[in-house]
């Protein structure tokens, strides 16, 4: 044993050189609590193991052990003074002292572990002779001490009175650390020996100290600022660690049973054992517990409760992707159940023309809907929480608390946060009591506030895309409605002039043909309008076979030209010209921009129709030309193909929109431009099959 406590004094030691790599005075300290922490229990422990085995060779690892822990006391005691000055800036010649003094321990260890002291063994315990090494040390321990006292009371008396209560519990365990080794070195100064039983009665108050001061460095969070381990360290480590120690408990109790020659029960020892794996199942498989002992880490050895960034991007991540409502408070439900200690969390969505409703967490919460008048919801429109057992004194808040004590009783709620983006109200959070007895304070609030804005922004957005998606399918309803209105318009238009002329033309046999024709080609057209609407779709269906473009053409300005009789069509193709495609769709952008041509310029209107074809480009062109009054500027280039743009006092806007559209499906393009001397021209440009020469 002596060579192990040797060594853990010696790491003790050598871990205070890291002092001097540390920045701050902050950190300075932390790194001395901590210090002393371990070398207090360490040096009980010696005592515990010296009052059993007093002799001679044990003396150099009692003074050894003695000497480290007063310079760790000594070092914590001045960094505490040094934490009560406004203004601290050490010199170089007091950094120099503490690494003097340092060595010079240092150096006496090492003297007096290599060689031996002289001491006697007696009837009363171990003697040694006056101004000896012993001696000497006792009188050097006793002046280091003191200094250490004077240290202490320098530190209460500079501690702000509002805040020694902090403190009451350290200062209780160093005065005792403090009275315990005043008392055993000026016994061994008057009276020239070791005492087995004073290193008993040295270890117990040691012991007792050391828990006075680690209730105080917990339960007041004196290392809060100090402690730059990631709490998902921590608490990974907590189960480990608690097997850990209950394996170093085991060895020491089989130790200590070893030492003193005596023997643990068979059944007794396997007990223990089962009893202890017991307990750590019980913990490993304790969601609640778990977060009991999670709770007592995040309170006790941090500032903040939460991790804020940690909760932050655990709520971004499972809100990357939600489309809906739902999604959101899914995602919202599951970060506060993780994060918060709590076990009953209630969520409101709604707006403040139709209330707020619950959001089903589990099929057990009662439904309890809230008005938008509500005056807990009119509160928290301009409150950031609510909290039911927090001390009010406005008397107008008699209403809202009872609302909330109203959802106490049927939920078990005691704090209210709302869903607050802007002056926009998405919804509210309800929480019920911490599981742990404690109260919601600034950190939950602040938790709430940061994830209630977040998920309120998320729940926003989401409705915007809903109401954008309704508009949108509203839209296409409405251009849908727009396209049919349009071609019932051609129809009739077309039906329109047959009965204009049919009272001068009526007993023709050629125009009672054309008549006919215009009849079924209109009964055609709403037949399939009456399809497009049934199938309620956008897409046309392209049927393409090979065309003689030329006599297409000729074929479809005659049957269009004897409905519009007082437009002239001039029909220009000097070449054979194959193209692929739907003779259908063409006919209708044919008539769409004869129909436009003609209702731009009214009577006396001339339209040239001129195709030619791009070998280069292998594309068939077709020039519509008229001598209206043009195209206006600001529609030019594609603002005219736009849906609904129309300089026509009856026009919809969607004749060329749509006849563009339909060139698109056939695989060509379309535009237009003004001619210099006036007049518009429409340019189509559609896949070449072939060209050839025409019969003369």
């Amino acid at each position: 044993m002596i060579p192990t406590f040797s060594a853990l004094n010696l790491l003790l030691l050598i871990s205070s050189f890291l002092l001097f790599r540390l920045k701050t005075n902050d950190r300075r300290l932390s790194l001395s609590l901590v210090q002393v922490l371990l070398a207090l229990p360490l040096l009980a422990g010696e005592y515990l193991f010296l009052a059993y085995h007093l002799e001679p060779r044990t003396l150099p690892l009692l003074l050894f052990s003695e000497g480290v822990f007063v310079l760790l006391w000594s070092y914590m005691l001045f960094r505490l003074c040094l934490a009560t000055m406004t203004t601290v800036q050490e010199s170089i010649v007091s950094i120099c002292v503490q690494i003097l003094i340092g060595a010079a321990l240092l150096g006496f260890a090492a003297y007096c572990l290599s060689s031996g002291i002289p001491a006697e063994i007696s009837n009363v315990g171990l003697v040694y002779n006056q101004y000896g090494l012993i001696y000497i040390f006792a009188f050097v321990l006793l002046i280091a001490v003191l200094m250490a006292v004077w240290r202490l009371e320098k530190f209460w008396r500079a501690l702000e009175k509002t805040r020694r209560w902090e403190y009451k519990f350290l200062m209780v365990g160093s005065c005792l650390v403090s009275g315990a080794l005043v008392w055993a070195t000026s016994y061994r100064i008057t009276y020239l020996a070791l005492i087995p039983n004073h290193l008993l009665l040295l270890a117990a108050l040691l012991f007792i100290a050391w828990i006075f001061i680690l209730y105080a460095v917990s339960r007041h969070r004196l290392l809060n600022r100090k402690m730059f381990v990631s709490r998902k360290i921590v608490y990974s480590f907590v189960a480990p660690s608690i097997f850990a120690l209950y394996l170093c408990l085991l060895g020491i109790v089989s130790l200590i049973m070893k030492t003193f020659g005596l023997s643990l029960p068979f059944v007794l020892q396997w007990l223990f054992l089962v009893f202890g794996l017991i307990a750590i199942s019980i913990f490993a498989f304790s969601g609640k517990l778990r977060r009991r002992v999670q709770f007592f880490i995040s309170t006790h050895f941090y500032i903040n409760k939460y991790e804020y960034r940690d909760e932050w991007l655990a709520l971004s991540r499972r809100l990357q992707g939600t489309l809906t409502e739902a999604e959101v408070v899914r995602a919202l439900h599951e970060v506060l159940t993780e994060s918060l200690y709590t076990t009953k969390l209630v969520i409101w969505l709604g707006d403040k023309t139709q209330g707020y409703h619950v959001v089903l967490p589990n099929e057990h919460t009662p439904t309890m809907d809230l008005s938008p008048n509500d005056p807990l919801v009119t509160f928290l429109n301009t409150h950031p929480y609510f909290y039911l057992r927090e001390r009010k004194t406005d008397e107008t808040l008699s209403a809202v608390e009872r609302g909330m004590t109203l959802l106490s009783d049927e939920l078990d709620l005691a704090l209210m946060v709302p869903l607050l983006i802007g002056d926009q109200l998405v919804g509210l959070i309800g929480l019920g009591p911490e599981f742990t007895g404690g109260r919601y304070a600034h950190d939950d609030f602040d938790l709430l506030t940061a994830l209630g804005t977040q998920a309120a922004s998320a729940l926003l957005s989401v409705r915007t895309a809903e109401k954008l998606a309704h508009a949108r399918e509203r839209q296409v309803w409405d251009k849908l409605s727009a396209f049919v209105l349009h071609d019932i318009k051609n129809a009739a238009s077309m039906l329109s002039l047959v009965r204009e002329n049919a009272p001068g033309h009526i007993h023709d046999p050629l125009f009672q043909q054309d008549m006919l024709e215009a009849v079924d080609n209109a009964l055609v057209r709403m037949s399939k309008v009456q399809t497009r609407l049934d199938m309620v779709t956008e897409k046309e269906t392209i049927v393409c076979q090979d065309l003689d473009l030329g006599r297409f053409l000729n074929d479809r300005s005659r049957d269009i030209g004897k409905k519009l009789v007082d437009m002239e069509i001039k029909l220009t193709c000097d070449t054979l010209i194959q193209v692929n495609t739907d003779p259908e769709l063409f006919s209708r952008v044919l008539e769409n921009l004869l129909l436009n041509a003609f209702e731009a310029g009214g009577e006396n209107t001339i339209t040239r129709i001129n195709t030619y074809p791009d070998n280069d480009q292998g594309l068939a062109i077709i020039e519509v030309t008229d001598n209206g009054p043009g195209i206006p500027d600001d529609l030019l280039p594609d603002a005219l193909f736009d849906p609904f743009k129309t300089t026509k006092p009856r026009g919809t806007g969607i004749g060329l929109w749509q006849a563009r559209q339909l060139v698109t499906d056939l695989k060509g393009t379309l535009w237009a431009e003004n001619l210099p001397h006036g007049g518009s021209r429409f340019i189509i440009r559609i896949p070449l099959v072939s060209v050839g020469k025409l019969n003369s």
